[in-house]
């Protein structure tokens, strides 16, 4: 009788044990699939027409899994003269390995099993570089003088350090310089010509980044403090009420863009509203704790990582680029290393220019830049801030010059 006792008391317990247990996280769900992909071989460049073959596999791979794909290929004089693809899909597409490839009638086949996740984040295999500019505010006056002056500077700090300490970025800190003179019709650069190299383009190639942060905080106004007319009692807790528990908006609009095209990649509005202590006092530096102490501060330290995140979803899966350096003979020099997490033996796409629009009647160099796949750089030698690599044909043969881009596929 007694063992019966604890025998029941144990399952007694056991029972309240599972009924107060959280659920269980679900993890990503993913799956495998093997596809087939084809490229057709020119010019002899067997190594590009094998990565736009796996290419061709990811892409089948993912229109298995309710994606839509828009593509665009044209074909001039036997080659290729533009091909650019847009691809949604609701998987990731977490790892592809090569099982069987060969080549039939000037076609490159490849076989693959390319594993999906329905994850939101990519895990990039290379780290992007990042130059951080300066929020600027579109109304001075919502912030006063005895108040931080760090916002501008120090918002987009944040969001680039923490990029940065996830692995998957460089940052560079530029937030003394702005890209918008006119802060109120961000994200539209202003005072240049509409094919003229946008500012965020020139800062990309002078600081040597990948992507442009930048943003305006819109609004930190504060509710009035004024007093309430009249006499008496609720009179009187009205006015207290309205100097006491003040409020203050907030709005911020993040963007990044593309240093290479000067593409708008990312572009996302964030508000809030703090209360009570709304005072950012004067010296205080965003991330610090005196600066999450206040309201307005734990509010926009809220944004900021809601932004990190949104990035990561949105450019984690983007292609690395970097561009070439330096040519001797058949080694190519690019603009990345170890600290990109360049390996040797990796193999990156190098796209060649196909001429640059000129303004009419000028020489000046503008907007328009046509790029095409012009081979395979195989990475040979590794250093610390550039990579040394080769192609399967000599650079000249294939129209690459110094400046041309290099992407991870």
């Amino acid at each position: 009788m007694q063992s019966f006792k604890y025998l029941l008391l144990i399952f007694c317990l056991l029972l309240q044990a599972c009924s107060t247990s959280k659920p269980p996280i679900s993890l990503p769900v993913e799956q495998i699939v093997t596809v087939d992909g084809q490229a057709i071989i020119k010019d002899g460049a067997r190594l590009l027409a094998r990565k736009m073959a796996i290419r061709d596999a990811i892409h089948q791979a993912s229109l298995q899994n309710n994606s839509q794909i828009n593509s665009r290929t044209l074909i001039n004089q036997n080659s290729i003269a533009l091909d650019t693809f847009t691809l949604r899909t609701t998987a990731l597409i977490n790892n592809t390995k090569v099982i069987d490839e060969w080549i039939e009638n000037g076609i490159y086949h490849v076989r693959a099993i390319v594993r999906l996740t329905t994850g939101r984040i990519c895990t990039p295999q290379y780290r992007k570089r990042l130059a951080a500019t300066a929020f600027p505010m579109v109304q001075l006056s919502h912030i006063s003088m005895s108040e931080s002056n760090d916002l501008s500077n120090g918002i987009p700090r944040e969001i680039s350090n923490i990029l940065t300490q996830s692995g998957a970025y460089l940052g560079r800190n530029k937030t003394h310089t702005s890209l918008y003179t006119k802060p109120d019709l961000a994200p539209e650069i202003t005072g240049t010509h509409p094919y003229d190299i946008s500012d965020d383009m020139t800062l990309a190639q002078r600081s040597r980044v990948q992507f442009v942060l930048s943003g305006v905080i819109r609004d930190l106004e504060s509710s009035s403090r004024e007093y309430y007319r009249g006499s008496g009692v609720i009179s009187w807790i009205k006015s207290l009420n309205s100097y006491l528990f003040t409020t203050r908006s907030i709005t911020i609009d993040i963007y990044m863009h593309d240093g290479y095209s000067g593409a708008l990649l990312f572009q996302h509005r964030y508000k809030d509203q703090a209360s009570g202590n709304i005072r950012i006092p004067k010296n205080v530096m965003v991330g610090s704790q005196s600066f999450n102490d206040t309201d307005t501060g734990n509010k926009i330290t809220k944004i900021i990582n809601q932004s990190v995140k949104d990035i990561q979803e949105s450019l984690n899966c983007y292609p690395f680029h970097t561009r070439i350096l330096k040519i001797e003979e058949n080694k190519v020099f690019i603009d990345a290393g170890a600290q990109e997490r360049l390996n040797e033996g990796d193999q990156l796409v190098v796209y060649s220019s196909l001429g640059t629009i000129h303004q009419l009647g000028g020489e000046q160099e503008v907007l328009g830049f046509d790029k095409r796949p012009a081979g395979v750089l195989t990475i040979k030698e590794i250093t610390p801030l550039f990579a040394i690599g080769e192609l399967e044909a000599p650079p000249h043969m294939l129209g690459i010059k110094v400046g041309d881009w290099v992407k991870s596929w």
